[in-house]
């Protein structure tokens, strides 16, 4: 029954993002990524990047940029934030 269930939402997906398979197979360039990542990175960020002024703050909305904490040559946590449970 799972596995159904699983095969139907795989196909609604793969319907859903046909139109986007030029961009799906651009961002499986990326060092890690596979099929599914990419579907999530693209139904979690959008396509439209124009939102995100650069680079770095779509990384910084993502969290996965770590912090550079230093004040008085002390160096604090830099950790990146917790990600969704």
């Amino acid at each position: 029954m799972l596995d159904g269930a699983i095969a139907s939402l795989d196909g609604r997906i793969a319907e859903r993002t046909a139109e986007l398979e030029d961009l799906m197979e651009l961002v499986c360039t990326i060092p890690g990524v596979a099929r599914r990542t990419a579907e999530v990175l693209i139904a979690e960020c959008g396509v439209d990047m124009s939102v995100f002024p650069s680079s770095g703050h779509l990384a910084s909305w993502a969290g996965i940029c770590p912090g550079n904490n230093r004040s008085g040559g002390k160096s604090r946590s830099g950790r990146t934030r917790p990600g969704s449970r």
